[in-house]
């Protein structure tokens, strides 16, 4: 399976999200918190979460495609460049909507989101690009040089 997914990095490297994925300085956005901040997020027990920095960058899918969370479910089970952008395993299990809805209340409570948000968005910036959504089922997120 990683041999598969390693491959469909290499044919699917134009797609704005991959390429997104190699730009952002992930740990950055992740130093915005601190690290005591996950061990609270995930301190309640339970089962063990999915990655957050895999359902992070689905959020950020969400946001960016305008995306539902039911639609956002079904976009990580058939959009391979979603599934490699957030990182989860292929062949594990994935969050269903009412999971990343959760994940997205608890991070925004405190105004989390928003702030790993502008971080990804400054890296973007800081490159001379932005995003733009587009018309059209296959092509919706377009990655752009700024004009200076």
């Amino acid at each position: 399976m990683q041999r598969f997914i390693e491959n469909a990095k290499t044919r699917l490297a134009p797609e704005p999200v991959l390429r997104i994925a190699e730009l952002v300085d992930w740990q950055s956005v992740e130093n915005t918190m601190h690290a005591e901040y996950w061990r609270d997020f995930f301190r309640k027990g339970g089962r063990v979460p999915y990655d957050h920095r895999a359902m992070f960058r689905a959020l950020l899918l969400s946001r960016w495609h305008g995306l539902s969370y039911p639609k956002l479910e079904r976009a990580l089970r058939v959009r391979l460049d979603f599934l490699i952008f957030c990182g989860f395993d292929a062949g594990g299990k994935l969050p269903d909507a009412c999971t990343l809805n959760r994940f997205q209340v608890r991070l925004s409570a405190d105004g989390m989101f928003d702030e790993m948000v502008a971080e990804v968005e400054r890296q973007l910036h800081d490159n001379g690009l932005e995003l733009r959504a587009t018309l059209g089922a296959l092509s919706d997120l377009k990655l752009v040089k700024m004009h200076s």
